[in-house]
């Protein structure tokens, strides 16, 4: 059950129990590289700690010690493109998927962030994110297109559309490609459109909408060798090969463990049945002198005889 994983963690120096009881962390303090420390959470626990809200973070901000470098679960996801408009209602099937690639692209694979124009022939280039270009708008209220012959970043162009349109131009397929190419037609250089990609990830598989950035930071320009890692209580982004401490993360909403207890009784006068409650009692003060303040409760797993210990051969 539940709590006799929690049990174990927590004597063993090294946990922090949420009040949710659902997310469990672990402050592993073995210097790994961020790989390693991947597969030790995994094999061990769930995986590398995710943080989805501030509770979250201020769980294991609780947990770590701020002055190290100490990895989390935030890593790279080089193919996750999307577009700037999210409303599902939009696209058609398939539509959401369209792709224009120029010959060779997309190749900036070696960042995280990267931002689509739209050449003079159509075709698609990946580039930076702050390259100025003029852009294309979507205009929601009469579902057109709108050609801004404006030179601003994909970021500056994006908060121009949205405050003044809809949003950045999604293309949904062949169509709506030919009508952004006569729009920008004179045009000499490339147009900003709606897609970008934004590739950080948790390893454990879930999207990262909450993240905690270093102000000093730039992350969209990390390499793809760049993994995450909390320092005094912001993240950064540093060489995966780099060794440092790491926090896992068990997720209890999914897994439920029991965890034998193996103890040796020196006087047989003694009846380890009659002492089963006084022995939950001595664990939950052990919890309580490791600084666990929230309801737990223990109990034992009863076996088909109706005891809870059995002799060890």
């Amino acid at each position: 059950m539940k709590s006799s994983l929690v049990l174990i963690m927590v004597l063993s120096g090294l946990g922090f129990l949420p009040s949710s009881f659902s997310k469990f962390y672990i402050y592993v303090k073995q210097y790994m590289s961020w790989f390693n420390a991947q597969t030790y959470c995994r094999t061990q626990y769930t995986d590398l700690a995710s943080v989805q809200n501030g509770q979250e973070l201020s769980q294991l901000s609780q947990l770590i010690d701020s002055r190290l470098h100490v990895w989390i679960g935030l890593c790279p996801d080089p193919d996750s493109w999307r577009w700037s408009l999210q409303n599902p209602v939009y696209y058609g099937v398939g539509e959401i998927g369209f792709r224009l690639w120029a010959a060779g692209e997309p190749n900036e694979a070696y960042y995280h962030k990267a931002c689509v124009a739209m050449g003079s022939s159509g075709e698609w280039v990946d580039l930076f994110c702050d390259s100025i270009y003029p852009f294309v708008c979507y205009d929601g209220t009469t579902g057109t297109f709108v050609f801004v012959n404006q030179a601003k970043s994909w970021i500056n162009a994006q908060s121009y559309c949205r405050q003044n349109y809809t949003d950045l131009a999604s293309v949904r397929n062949q169509a709506d490609n030919d009508q952004l190419v006569m729009l920008a037609s004179g045009n000499p250089w490339s147009t900003h459109i709606g897609l970008y990609r934004d590739s950080w990830k948790w390893s454990d598989g879930s999207s990262a909408p909450f993240t905690n950035w270093d102000p000093g930071v730039t992350p969209t320009a990390a390499y793809v060798d760049m993994c995450v890692a909390s320092y005094q209580g912001k993240w950064i982004n540093i060489a995966c090969n780099a060794q440092m401490y790491f926090v896992c993360f068990v997720d209890l909403a999914m897994r439920k463990h029991v965890v034998r207890v193996v103890m040796k009784n020196n006087d047989s006068s003694v009846e380890m049945e009659e002492l089963k409650d006084d022995i939950l009692q001595k664990f939950a003060q052990a919890l309580q002198d490791q600084g666990l303040t929230v309801d737990l409760h223990l109990g034992w797993v009863t076996l088909p005889n109706e005891n809870v210990f059995y002799a060890a051969s």
